[in-house]
Order: structure tokens, then C-alpha cells, then sequence
């Protein structure tokens, strides 16, 4: 199994998650306050920068690039604040 998905594939299967109403599990690298490793998330919204700041995208219709801020909920915190992850150092990606 290869450590990476193409930038398309992860686009792609964000898109589909959405669409099908279904959580996303995203495998991201290691932040201050998490390590490296696989994340169920539901989707809330892709924006152009970590909100408030961030214009909202339309998903499905805008183009993403690897910039762009993927938010959601994290279904492993116990807070339930909304997590904000750039979309380029998502390196896997699959259906929850």
C-alpha cells in the first residue's frame, strides 16, 4: 500500500463523503495538540482560509487546491469544537 494518495483522489473522496451525507476518516501528520495518524471527521465546510477569515466554498462546484481548509468535526474530541485541517497535508482519505 503506497503512504500517499494523489491531491484528485483526496479531492474526490472529500466531494463523495459529502454528497453521500457520510463521515470522512483523513490520515493527517502530527500537529501541536495531535499525533500523526488516521481521524474520523464530519464535514462542516471548505474555506479559503481557518474561519472566521475564510470565504466558504461551494463543494462540488469551486475548485479546491491544496491551500484551502477543510473544516469539520472530529468524532474522537470530547470538546466538539470545529477542527480546521489544510487540504494539501491530508495524505490519505477514506469513507468512515
Amino acid at each position: 500500500m503506497k503512504n500517499f494518495m494523489e491531491f484528485h483522489e483526496i479531492c474526490q473522496t472529500i466531494v463523495d463523503s459529502y454528497f453521500q451525507g457520510k463521515n470522512l476518516e483523513i490520515y493527517y501528520p502530527r500537529t501541536e495538540n495531535n499525533p500523526e495518524g488516521w481521524r474520523e471527521i464530519e464535514l462542516h465546510s471548505i474555506t479559503t482560509d481557518i474561519p472566521p477569515q475564510g470565504e466558504k466554498l461551494v463543494i462540488g462546484k469551486d475548485r479546491l487546491s491544496p491551500g484551502h481548509i477543510l473544516n469539520a468535526y472530529d468524532t474522537g474530541a470530547k470538546d466538539g469544537d470545529l477542527r480546521s485541517f489544510i487540504i494539501g497535508k491530508i495524505k490519505r482519505t477514506r469513507s468512515a
